[in-house]
């Protein structure tokens, strides 16, 4: 088990090139990820602050990226991108504890209004990326993710957020915020990130918990939209994983399961001053099953690139 940790918290205003660098101060922190729509949010603590230090972090809408991981492996990595939501100071004994909550695209889905008009035989990948570019965010969308035309054009005036709902949802698409991009997949289905091995020889902490559909649901019930009531899946914790987001494949390997899946939502834990640092996992089968391919060696949570074949990425 790893135990040198290392983090890098900077702090400061998008598209600034000044900020606040913190690598020495004790943190904790909490990130919740899911594949839905709203904004992931963020729990993160800093002890003992300036008072100069502390009134910049806790102005609204202050920007917070977060790197965490192991000194041995590849140092720390983007685990979090995100605004602050809310903060505030409390004195617990002799530490200053400011503590931030922070919501990943926030700001942009809030305030980001967008007014395009296109002529006739416009393709909804190009509609996606133009709102990306009006909200000042990075897109990621599949080559092979299905399209739609417009064969009378399309016009729009209102929220960022709205107009990606109605395009992903003409063409078959889910989306989300991870870390500062607008992610776009097809649903139920996995990024083209390099996937992820986990197993008791590269991070798994203890065996699966097995998740299945309510059996006893009344079959005459409309089905519900929520991916984790309509497949099977598993619950997994293992050691930090910090480039894993929702919607990446992962490759599991157990004495009780042995498969492929997405990632539907996923936690992040730590402290750097007392216990592990740790992710939990949720897993499902995917829309279509992804097929196994050999692993590579690599990190454990190393993004690896991006590529359109599935590749899995272990055996520390």
């Amino acid at each position: 088990m790893l135990f040198d940790r290392v983090y890098r918290l900077q702090v400061g205003t998008k598209g600034s090139n000044t900020g606040t660098e913190i690598t020495d101060l004790r943190i904790q922190f909490n990130i919740e990820k899911t594949a839905k729509k709203n904004p992931n949010k963020s729990s993160i603590k800093i002890y003992n602050l300036q008072q100069s230090t502390r009134e910049e972090f806790e102005k609204p809408d202050t920007r917070c990226l977060l790197y965490a991981g192991y000194k041995e492996e590849q140092g720390p990595l983007l685990i979090f991108n995100g605004n602050v939501t809310f903060a505030w100071t409390q004195f617990d004994g002799a530490d200053v504890v400011t503590e931030f909550e922070l919501g990943d695209g926030q700001k942009e889905i809030r305030d980001t209004t967008v007014s395009v008009g296109y002529k006739k035989g416009v393709k909804s990948g190009q509609v996606l990326k133009d709102v990306a570019k009006q909200m000042g965010m990075p897109l990621t969308l599949p080559s092979n993710a299905p399209e739609r035309l417009w064969n009378n054009g399309l016009s729009y005036y209102g929220p960022a957020h709205t107009l990606v709902d109605k395009v992903t949802k003409a063409t078959g698409l889910e989306w989300s915020m991870q870390n500062g991009t607008l992610q776009v997949v097809e649903s139920g289905m996995v990024t083209t990130r390099a996937g992820i091995l986990i197993s008791m020889d590269s991070g798994l902490l203890k065996h699966p918990e097995r998740m299945r559909k309510d059996k006893t649901e009344n079959s005459k019930k409309k089905k519900s939209k929520d991916p984790l009531k309509q497949a099977d899946g598993w619950k997994v914790d293992c050691l930090l994983m910090p480039t894993l987001n929702p919607c990446d494949r992962v490759k599991l390997e157990s004495r009780s399961v042995n498969g492929v899946f997405r990632i539907e939502k996923l936690t992040h834990d730590g402290d750097t001053h007392d216990g592990d640092w740790q992710t939990k996992l949720t897993l499902i089968d995917p829309k279509i099953p992804i097929a196994e391919v050999k692993g590579t060696k690599g990190g454990r949570g190393s993004a690896g690139g991006l590529e359109e074949e599935a590749n899995f990425e272990g055996d520390l």
